[in-house]
């Protein structure tokens, strides 16, 4: 089972699990040597575009930090996406403030704009949420 955790939102077997303008935002991979993660946020809607794939820069100003059971990606010192592994679950902190979207998460929700999204399960679903 892939579970993901996204503020206090569960995601269960979802093939995407945020999408914005129709591009999946992140993907990821458990491996043998760590975790691969893909992100994708282009301009518009964003400030800036940022592409990452498999763990590799290919577009934006952005560092990205890998570990054996933790991924993060960074613009300057603020932290775009944060991911971390635990047992079967993905628990993803978020931030793309700094891109000019208002999307974000904190221990309680997943913040859209003006919407907060809480403790919502969702099952085996292509699209879990789709924005724009």
């Amino acid at each position: 089972m892939n579970r993901i955790q996204l503020g206090s939102n569960l995601f269960e077997d979802c093939e995407n699990v945020l999408i914005i303008s129709g591009t999946p935002l992140f993907s990821y991979k458990v491996e043998p040597g760590g975790i691969k993660l893909s992100f994708n946020v282009y301009s518009p809607p964003a400030k800036t575009a940022i592409q990452v794939e498999d763990n590799l820069k290919k577009k934006g100003d952005v560092e990205v930090e890998i570990g054996k059971n933790y991924a993060v990606i960074k613009i300057g010192k603020k932290k775009l996406l944060e991911l971390s592994v635990e047992g079967d679950t993905a628990v993803i902190n978020l931030d793309l403030r700094p891109l000019g979207l208002h999307i974000y998460t904190d221990p309680n929700a997943l913040h859209v704009g003006g919407t907060q999204l809480s403790q919502n399960i969702i099952k085996q679903s292509r699209n879990g949420i789709s924005i724009g």
